[in-house]
């Protein structure tokens, strides 16, 4: 008894194992999604600086190339107009952005504050003078009044240019001397150039093509945020005042390694003997300014809205992901459960149909035996005795053949080798025929008929040998579980498209725990078994499968205990050109 009972509950504990381990593994999943997304936030974010570095670093390496191009040598104060003229070709043959410099100016302030400048052109062989007071105005803006070195800015953000001012030494007799007013080179950028042609190649090669780049990148003037100097998408000024996912400086000289033959070729190393550093920025960035300070800030802003906001998807992807996974286990956990617990129930009801089927069998095979011995010993010779034997014989080979024959048809619907010709089928010349297979047992017990058709009814398409044994399956049931000297009602409607044959009966009904299973291979309900009715459990399903293969369904109406039961065979109904 405890091992029936262990093996009947076995998938149930299975089950609940299983239920447990998949919710560790959940756990586990969600610790390793969290923690696999910070590493991957954290990888974004350092690919993100390295990127943005080397963007910054490659826009004021050209920078600080123009700055060393440009710087006139202080030895040579009288032939600088000659030298910056030589420098501008040769920036021009040398420098990989050759239009970054638009031109070249010196520009003078009087002592009263008055402005002068010439200009120093592409393609020209020297300096022109500048007439026009308007071209002056933003380097009055820029210069202002504070000619002393140390305050001087050596960039020019807001025109775009660097500016170099003259002479470059302090007086060495007394260094707190302010330097007497002189001139200022200024280099001009080209905005079209840095805009539309520098930062665009310097975005492409950092930050991939438009169609798949992650960042929209943008330029914004440092002191004013709201100054966009370049976008490659549109982005909220809200966004580049807050500095997006990464903010660097960019705009200012750095001392680069490759660059350093170019200070040293122009003598700037040597040019102040009391400075801590030797490097060209240390001359012109202003006190109390870091070295990596710029003019230009480069923001960087996530499509997705914000980088913790595309870390938040891609972990709501990898739950996504992950979850479906685990709902396949559960699933295919409680499939193989079900199964399991289906397998069980399946060989119960072999064996149980094992049972019945060989009691089923004993009794036809038990009488045609005794009526076969007796007849062969001579016991019986009176001609009625005889015959009376002879219809035993006859009726229990009746039955023994219907039940193989139940059988070999089910196999055969199961398989799928049971194959039907559908045809256009006389509903009342199927139920006649039904009927008639039926009449032993009818008689038997004592069963009265009664037909209602339609008299208009049409034909349906169906295979009429399928049909017939399909509706001889439930007069047969009727007639068993019917109750004593069973009344059996035969009705057959139009309902639309359909056919509708009703075979009912006013047995005592059926229990409505056995309803959800009637029509399993097998199953027989506790009040049929133990009432010690023949049967298999086979015939409902044979109708079932045979009205499915017509296309069709089989339902079941029961009144409860004492009021019958009523089975209908829903046929679709023959085209009526087919008919």
């Amino acid at each position: 008894m405890f091992r029936r009972s262990l093996s009947r509950y076995t998938p149930l504990l299975i089950a609940a194992v299983l239920v447990v381990l998949l919710a560790f593994l959940a756990s586990l999943q969600y610790r390793w999604i969290g923690q696999v997304s910070a590493m991957h936030r954290h990888r974004k974010q350092a690919d993100l600086l390295a990127s943005s570095s080397r963007f910054a670093e490659d826009f004021d390496r050209e920078v600080t190339r123009a700055f060393l191009y440009f710087h006139p040598d202080p030895r040579d104060v009288s032939g600088r107009r000659d030298r910056m003229v030589r420098q501008l070709d040769r920036w021009i043959d040398e420098a990989p952005y050759p239009r970054l410099v638009l031109d070249v100016l010196l520009v003078r302030r009087d002592p009263e504050g008055g402005l002068s400048a010439e200009v120093l052109k592409p393609g020209a062989s020297g300096f022109e003078p500048v007439s026009s007071p308007a071209d002056l105005e933003p380097f009055r803006r820029h210069l202002g009044h504070n000619l002393h070195l140390d305050h001087g800015m050596p960039v020019a953000a807001g025109i775009p240019a660097l500016v170099i001012p003259f002479p470059i030494l302090r007086l060495m007799s007394d260094p707190t001397t302010e330097r007497p007013p002189g001139e200022h080179l200024v280099v001009r950028l080209d905005a079209n150039v840095i805009s539309g042609e520098i930062l665009p190649a310097l975005t492409h090669r950092y930050f991939g093509d438009a169609q798949v780049r992650d960042y929209s990148v943008a330029v914004v003037a440092a002191d004013d945020p709201g100054r966009v100097i370049f976008q490659s998408d549109p982005v909220s000024s809200a966004t580049l005042r807050s500095g997006g996912d990464a903010s660097l400086p960019m705009f200012g000289l750095r001392p680069f390694d490759e660059l350093r033959s170019l200070w040293r070729e122009r003598g700037i190393a040597g040019t102040r003997r009391h400075s801590r550093s030797r490097e060209p920025h240390a001359l012109f960035m202003p006190r109390g300014r870091r070295d990596r300070d710029g003019a230009w800030k480069l923001v960087l802003v996530h499509r997705n809205g914000s980088l913790e906001q595309a870390v938040a998807r891609f972990r709501r992807h990898n739950l996504a992901l992950s979850g479906s996974i685990l709902i396949l286990l559960a699933a295919a956990m409680g499939m193989m459960v079900m199964t399991t617990q289906r397998a069980q129930k399946l060989a119960r009801q072999q064996i149980e149909l094992v049972a019945g089927v060989t009691h089923e069998l004993n009794t036809p095979i038990t009488a045609i035996r005794s009526a076969g011995q007796n007849l062969a010993d001579g016991v019986v010779a009176d001609p009625a005795q005889v015959k009376r034997y002879g219809e035993l014989v006859e009726k229990e080979g009746r039955r023994l053949s219907q039940m193989v024959g139940l059988m070999l048809e089910l196999s055969g619907l199961q398989s799928g080798r049971a194959t039907y010709s559908l045809q256009p089928t006389e509903v009342e010349e199927v139920l006649d025929e039904a009927i008639a297979d039926c009449r032993w047992l009818l008689e038997e017990r004592q069963a009265r008929v009664e037909k209602d058709l339609d008299p208009d009814l049409p034909a349906v398409l169906g295979d009429a040998g399928a049909l017939r044994r399909a509706l001889r399956n439930l007069v047969e049931n009727a007639a068993k579980y019917g109750g004593k000297a069973p009344w059996i009602g035969v009705r057959a409607r139009a309902a639309g498209r359909e056919v509708e044959v009703t075979v009912e009966d006013r047995g005592p009904g059926i229990r409505r725990e056995d309803l959800p299973h009637l029509f399993e291979p097998f199953y027989r309900g506790r009040e049929v078994k133990t009432g010690g009715i023949p049967g298999s459990g086979l015939g409902l399903s044979v109708v079932r499968r045979i009205a499915e293969a017509h296309r069709g369904r089989v339902s079941v109406a029961a009144g409860g205990s004492g009021q019958g039961s009523a089975f209908t065979l829903h046929l679709p109904a023959a085209p009526e050109e087919a008919a």
